[in-house]
């Protein structure tokens, strides 16, 4: 009897190395992703994924990401009795080729998997509120950049019982254009300009009459929207925080984006 219970120790362990070590974050590849071949985690916790919407913010504009350009990513979920609660989310474009740059900003809570090609929880970050979960990092887009990118996540739900059974998982994506121009957009760049640049406040302008002006923060909130009425226009942004800003211009089908630092 003695030694059946040292076998059945001995199986054992490679089991609860499983659970254990992957409370400290996904082994990689498991986003459910093209460049995944389509694994999750149910490779070690049973069921199949479960599709979910939405499960993926971005403070990328509607027009489009701009190649070289950073944003914020936030990978979020929810689920009723969660005990652990973990992920992994990557880049990648419509061929399966992981694309961009992550950036750790929550530095306790998440870390690069995946030959940095990918970030997922550590085990401070797998600890719900409530029944939810969220984490945050950044992603500088490539340049160049492919027509579109697709991220994709995996969450797995667990319910604290040190087993893989009945736990729940869960796959999204979310996919975003590259922001182009055109001819009227080149139009718009030579013809627009503003300083100075990084300011304190005052700008002056100097754009087409008629042209539209807004200002949009980092997390594509609009916060002027004007019409240019002169070629050259003085206005006042002090009002506002801190940080960086986004003018876009557009004036006859053109559309023109612009860094502003306010200091």
């Amino acid at each position: 009897m003695k030694k059946l219970y040292n076998l059945l120790f001995v199986l054992s362990v490679p089991f609860i190395l499983v659970l254990y070590s992957y409370s400290d974050g996904s082994p990689g590849g498991k986003t459910g992703s093209m460049g995944d071949n389509g694994a999750t985690c149910t490779g070690c916790h049973t069921g199949s994924a479960q599709a979910q919407g939405n499960w993926i913010e971005t403070n990328i504009p509607d027009a489009g990401f701009i190649a070289g350009e950073t944003y914020t990513i936030t990978a979020k979920g929810t689920h009723e009795g969660v005990v652990k609660f973990g992920f992994e989310l990557t880049a990648e474009d419509a061929f399966g080729n992981k694309k961009g740059t992550f950036t750790i900003t929550e530095s306790t809570r998440t870390k690069l998997c995946n030959a940095n090609k990918a970030v997922t929880h550590t085990a401070n970050g797998n600890v719900p509120t409530g029944n939810a979960n969220s984490w945050s990092m950044d992603w500088t887009a490539p340049d160049p950049a492919p027509d579109l990118i697709k991220f994709y996540a995996a969450f797995n739900a667990g319910n604290g019982d040190g087993t893989t059974s009945n736990d729940v998982v869960f796959q999204t994506e979310l996919t975003v254009p590259q922001f182009f121009t055109n001819i009227a957009d080149n139009y718009l760049e030579e013809n627009t300009s503003f300083y100075p640049n990084p300011t304190t406040g005052p700008v002056t302008i100097e754009a087409p009459m008629g042209s539209n002006l807004q200002i949009i923060d980092m997390n594509g909130r609009v916060i002027l929207n004007s019409t240019i009425s002169k070629s050259k226009t003085n206005i006042n942004l002090n009002h506002l925080d801190r940080g960086i800003y986004i003018m876009q211009h557009s004036y006859q089908g053109g559309l023109s984006n612009d860094k502003i630092i306010l200091n």
